[in-house]
């Protein structure tokens, strides 16, 4: 599993990019991010992305949070990366973002530009990223996470290991609080749903990681891991779902929004002819 607060913040920082490019004051977008947190500022990873982005780089102190407006307004429709231990998809062979991104378990890429925002230490760092790896649809996810529900749950009862600590409930209960995050308006209410979800489910994994179970052999350990393992894969495919589908249907929105307003020759033109 990636850790508490990193899913949260990349996952904020992409929806209120889509809403900043529709229109969204800066004020709000600024809001929203520093809310989520890593307030310590933002930097780039090396001295060609901070030529390229304007960024401070490697030796310069970091800047303030607005440094993320520029880059959001230009980087196309943001995608959400979750790597992981085995799965490093989306991110370049070799690239010096591999480390980071596995320790922060999220990652924010803007396309049009190339680079990766990684919440890391408090801040936002920015590495070279151009690698593409889409999302799965708002279906697709759905039908793996039941799948995989279904199969974590046959073989954790199968095995009597399911076991919860009196405590356990409401330590999932405050984490989902604390990694709620803040949406912007126009997101599907598909999206919306299946985000909440893949929430729930990522503070409930997280709990159950650090519980102990009535698992007594490796081999029992092993079926519990096993389980587990393709279950927060899923749940991180449905979050990386909803995301892609609320940045595009707020893209979308503010496109339409875009081609309603009358270019100013036209409405010369139309008061001429009248």
């Amino acid at each position: 599993m990636s850790g508490i607060g990193a899913p949260r913040a990349a996952t904020t920082v992409a929806l209120w990019a889509a809403a900043w490019q529709g229109g969204a004051s800066a004020d709000e977008v600024l809001a929203a991010i520093d809310d989520a947190g890593h307030r310590a500022g933002v930097r780039a990873a090396s001295t060609e992305i901070a030529d390229a982005t304007g960024l401070p780089g490697p030796g310069w102190p970091s800047a303030g949070s607005s440094a993320l407006l520029p880059l959001l307004r230009r980087g196309g429709r943001a995608e959400l990366l979750l790597p992981r231990p085995g799965d490093m998809r989306g991110l370049p062979v070799g690239g010096d973002i591999a480390v980071a991104a596995l320790d922060a378990g999220a990652i924010v890429r803007l396309p049009a530009l190339g680079i990766g925002l990684v919440p890391s230490d408090g801040q936002w760092r920015a590495f070279r990223c151009d690698v593409e790896h889409p999302a799965p649809s708002l279906a697709e996810a759905h039908d793996l996470l039941d799948a995989e529900v279904g199969m974590a749950t046959r073989s954790i009862t199968a095995l009597d290991v399911a076991r919860s600590s009196p405590h356990a409930r409401e330590r999932v209960r405050q984490m989902m609080l604390d990694e709620a995050v803040t949406c912007p308006p126009g997101i599907p209410a598909a999206a919306s749903a299946l985000l909440a979800t893949s929430i729930s489910l990522h503070a409930l994994l997280s709990v159950a990681n650090g519980q102990d179970t009535a698992a007594v052999t490796s081999h029992e350990l092993a079926v519990v891991d096993d389980a587990l393992r393709p279950l927060a894969a899923a749940v991180g495919e449905a979050r990386r779902a909803a995301v892609a589908a609320a940045v595009a249907a707020l893209s979308e929105g503010a496109a339409r929004v875009r081609t309603r307003v009358p270019r100013p020759d036209r409405q010369v033109s139309r008061r001429r002819s009248g």
